[in-house]
């Protein structure tokens, strides 16, 4: 087990000790699906409602501290690519960080995070999450693929499946696609076309609809790209207004 592997389990652990589901996020979880992707941070969506709870939680780790740079932070920058996560720290004073973001902003569109996903088995759970570490239906460590399934042995991590994740990134594109922060949106759709479907990984038939025929649309690349997100957008009724906070149980 890799250091970096170890590293995700052990925040994803002191996460779920507090009772609050985690979902693996961000570039780390672009490489357990087998994207080549350099990881700068190792993030988790949360329940909205325990943000505060997964910050006292995280805090108590002594490798983890407080980041002093603000929006000068390239993490926070309201000037950067892609949306900044609710909270971060840096691990051993590094550039590395550990991010947490809200389900409202990034996967508002799955039921809400259940704190039975605290402890999360392989039996149990939701057709719409996996185990990090399911060499069933992610890919086995490829040099230059990214990591792969997480190793057997650790503290279990919850992923999105592929379709999902792919789901995830055409509705953030749908909403953010006319915004700087929502830049790398296009590219994240085309990693997944690229390194997971045409690997075996991911079949974009099993979208819902509408974004079965949208995807679709912009693998035959008869659209420009700003009327078919024009038109994504619109079939979505893509809204402004985000989900309102619950309680952390």
């Amino acid at each position: 087990m890799s250091l970096k592997t170890t590293i995700v389990a052990s925040f994803a652990e002191s996460l779920n000790a507090a009772d609050i589901p985690c979902v693996l996020w961000g570039h780390c979880l672009l490489n357990v699906h087998g994207v080549p992707s350099i990881v700068g941070s190792i993030d988790f969506v949360i329940p909205d409602g325990c943000l505060q709870t997964a910050v006292n939680a995280l805090s108590s780790n002594e490798r983890l501290t407080q980041c002093e740079r603000g929006e000068l932070c390239p993490i926070s920058s309201p000037e950067g690519f892609t949306p900044p996560p609710a909270f971060h720290m840096h691990l051993d004073a590094s550039d590395l960080a550990v991010g947490l973001y809200l389900q409202s902003e990034m996967i508002w569109f799955l039921p809400s995070l259940d704190t039975a996903l605290s402890s999360p088995q392989q039996d149990e759970l939701p057709a719409y999450f996996v185990l990090a570490s399911d060499e069933t239906v992610l890919p086995p460590y490829r040099l230059g693929m990214g990591s792969g399934a997480l190793p057997q042995g650790g503290h279990l991590v919850l992923v999105p499946t592929s379709v999902v994740l792919l789901e995830a990134y055409l509705r953030l594109w749908a909403r953010d696609w006319r915004k700087r922060q929502g830049g790398m949106g296009i590219a994240m759709i085309a990693y997944m076309q690229e390194y997971v479907e045409k690997e075996g990984f991911l079949d974009g038939d099993q979208l819902p609809e509408p974004l079965r025929t949208f995807y679709r649309e912009l693998k035959e690349g008869e659209k420009p790209v700003r009327q078919w997100s024009e038109e994504l957008s619109m079939a979505l009724g893509v809204s402004d207004e985000g989900d309102e906070e619950e309680d952390c149980a």
